[in-house]
């Protein structure tokens, strides 16, 4: 059989050097080919990534006790817990305790701040007031030269409550529930509420003590 190349005869040598080429550009296509579907794939697995509120079923009006729940990590902010907040705030009509004094002292104590209860009390909202105390005993001590990581770790979630509360105006408030005796509610209370910025008006002091 004669084969015409570019107006000529293919000589044997050259459908030799054609045969052995043949497979070689073929492997080097499907090569190519598989390369870019992982990278296609990665491409599509990173893209769902993010902290976009997960979809929740829609709900009426709740009450939801937050700090019943897991919203820190250590001295920081638990993400997982706050993108399902968000999206449970967006799903409905949401009233957000935001302390419930029953439980500061247990977060206190996984913070890193732990203490006799009527000391972590008063630190916190003094600390958060911005208050000039001072230290009693070793104990206190401890609480008073870590008032600024104190006064950071509480800050970070204020602020992100008055976030998720701007971005749902059906989103409602209340500061304190489940005051007593030395627990200083009345001094974190108007703290907290000072600092709730643009959605106030949507807050609740709660039940404090005197």
């Amino acid at each position: 059989m004669i084969i015409f190349f570019n107006g000529g005869l293919m000589t044997k040598n050259k459908l030799r050097r054609l045969g052995f080429s043949l497979p070689i550009f073929i492997l080097l296509l499907a090569g190519c080919d598989v390369l870019g579907n992982i990278t296609s794939t990665k491409s599509g697995s990173g893209s769902n990534s993010g902290t976009t509120p997960t979809d929740q079923p829609a709900h009426g009006q709740v009450t939801y006790n937050i700090l019943s729940k897991s919203p820190f990590n250590g001295q920081q902010l638990n993400s997982t817990f706050w993108t399902n907040l968000d999206g449970y705030c967006k799903a409905g009509p949401t009233q957000l305790i935001i302390t419930d004094m029953d439980l500061i002292p247990s977060h206190m104590t996984r913070a890193g701040f732990p203490a006799p209860e009527n000391q972590q009390y008063y630190a916190l909202a003094s600390t958060y007031a911005g208050m000039n105390w001072a230290p009693g005993d070793a104990t206190s001590q401890a609480l008073w030269d870590a008032r600024d990581q104190m006064d950071a770790w509480w800050s970070r979630y204020i602020q992100r409550i008055v976030q998720i509360m701007q971005k749902y105006p059906q989103t409602t408030a209340i500061i304190i529930i489940n005051d007593g005796p030395d627990r200083l509610g009345a001094r974190l209370g108007p703290a907290i509420y000072q600092n709730m910025g643009s959605v106030i008006t949507r807050v609740q002091m709660g039940d404090i003590m005197p």
